[in-house]
């Protein structure tokens, strides 16, 4: 749908008209979930380690890693949902819009 001209919120107003559920198995789609699943490096087979720490572990306090500590891109993790190719291509088009403000 991404790559057929659909914005974001188009396919998640797509995704509800089909009665798809969401990943949390909601009927509610949100724009963020479907950018998240569009970007996520898993489903082009690779994983991208330490996108999260935990700040504190007395009160297990998870924190988005912005750079406070090392994270390891790792190619070829597992087999992939979607042909790299592909995912490269959806990654391409989507700095594109953002580039032209669509």
């Amino acid at each position: 749908l991404f790559l057929g001209g659909r914005s974001f919120y188009a396919i998640t107003k797509e995704l509800e008209k089909r009665c798809i559920k969401s990943p949390s198995g909601k009927d509610k789609w949100y724009i963020s979930t479907v950018r998240s699943i569009l970007t996520n490096e898993k489903y082009r087979g690779d994983a991208l380690i330490q996108k999260e720490y935990t700040a504190d572990f007395l009160d297990k306090t998870r924190r988005r890693n912005m750079g406070e500590i090392p994270q390891y891109y790792v190619e070829e993790h597992h087999e992939a949902i979607i042909p790299p190719d592909l995912f490269d291509f959806v990654q391409s088009e989507i700095k594109r819009r953002e580039q032209n403000g669509k």
